[in-house]
């Protein structure tokens, strides 16, 4: 039981320090806060909410892999190295195909409430 409280200890290490110290992290949670906001202003169902949550972390995961990805790369070489750039470009590929089907996901579930939200005001 010990094992597993400590190994959750440097897992929650892991996020705080990514939280702390990289600014895509950073940007990240902000912008999940911020859809959560919009999410509960808008009245999403259960289900738009369960499709927004899983995308947001979905996309938080690939972050933060993208960024152990390129800690990893950064203690192997600092030197120019083409193989490394390719390493780095296709994990932080994989962290922008995840935003943009997140982008399309929220524009199918967001517009048309945005839009019968302002067409129900007077």
């Amino acid at each position: 039981m010990f094992r597993y409280f400590r190994s959750m200890q440097y897992a929650l290490n892991g996020l705080i320090y990514a939280l702390r110290t990289e600014r895509n992290v950073q940007i990240w949670l902000g912008i999940a806060i911020i859809t959560i906001g919009i999410a509960f202003w808008l009245e999403v169902s259960q289900t738009e909410l369960l499709i927004i949550l899983l995308w947001m972390f979905l996309i938080g995961v690939s972050e933060y892999l993208n960024t152990s990805i390129e800690k990893l790369a950064d203690r192997v070489t600092m030197e120019r190295d083409e193989q490394i750039k390719h390493v780095k470009d296709i994990a932080a590929g994989a962290t922008f195909l995840a935003s943009i089907g997140a982008i399309v996901t929220g524009l199918i579930i967001f517009v048309p409430k945005i839009l019968e939200k302002f067409e129900s005001t007077p």
